[in-house]
């Protein structure tokens, strides 16, 4: 069994950087896992534990799926919080200008139904998450923060190719492993 998911890498620079760490600062008194900034990714389908024999047709499907789109770019801008307001669970920061990436989405889960990998049940929210709250007493530092980082720019990134990712879980936080890269447009592996 492999530990596997599909996701394009986002590249960290300075204003990504300074608001992880401007998080990190403000909720030093809360439980949160951070995610290493060399780890940031979008996450386009999580595949969980997979028998090795079902790596290659998911290979194909990505692959397939991949093959029609040109290279695109997006924007990394705001962030805010998943669940409830008293208690958050994730820290993210917001995808925009996600049309193509969007259809990328739908593209990949229309290669991947046929394998038994539904679509999931919940709206495709790109984002990229930057902590997992596991106990957090007061949230008023982290709603000035979302509300300080409302509407800034921190990145554009252009996406030429996404990945097939393996993921090791470690108690100092999980390890990434590329299995495989695909090139948008070429109709072939990288």
């Amino acid at each position: 069994m492999r530990r596997l998911f599909c996701a394009v890498k986002v590249p960290l620079n300075d204003a990504l950087e300074k608001a992880m760490e401007a998080f990190r600062q403000e909720l030093s008194e809360a439980r949160v896992n951070w995610v290493s900034p060399q780890n940031l990714h979008l996450t386009l389908k999580f595949f969980g534990d997979t028998p090795n024999e079902q790596v290659d047709g998911i290979m194909e499907a990505l692959h397939l799926g991949a093959a029609n789109f040109p290279p695109f770019s997006f924007s990394v801008e705001g962030c805010g919080t998943f669940g409830s307001t008293r208690q958050p669970n994730v820290i993210w920061l917001g995808i925009r200008n996600s049309k193509t990436l969007e259809d990328l989405y739908h593209s990949l889960n229309h290669f991947l139904s046929p394998l038994g990998y539904e679509p999931d049940r919940k709206f495709f929210s790109p984002h990229l998450t930057i902590g997992r709250i596991k106990y957090i007493q007061d949230t008023l530092g982290l709603r000035a923060l979302e509300s300080e980082f409302n509407g800034q720019k921190f990145a554009k990134v252009p996406t030429g190719s996404f990945y097939l990712m393996e993921s090791f879980l470690r108690p100092q936080g999980p390890l990434y492993k590329i299995v495989e890269e695909f090139k948008l447009g070429e109709g072939h592996r990288a």
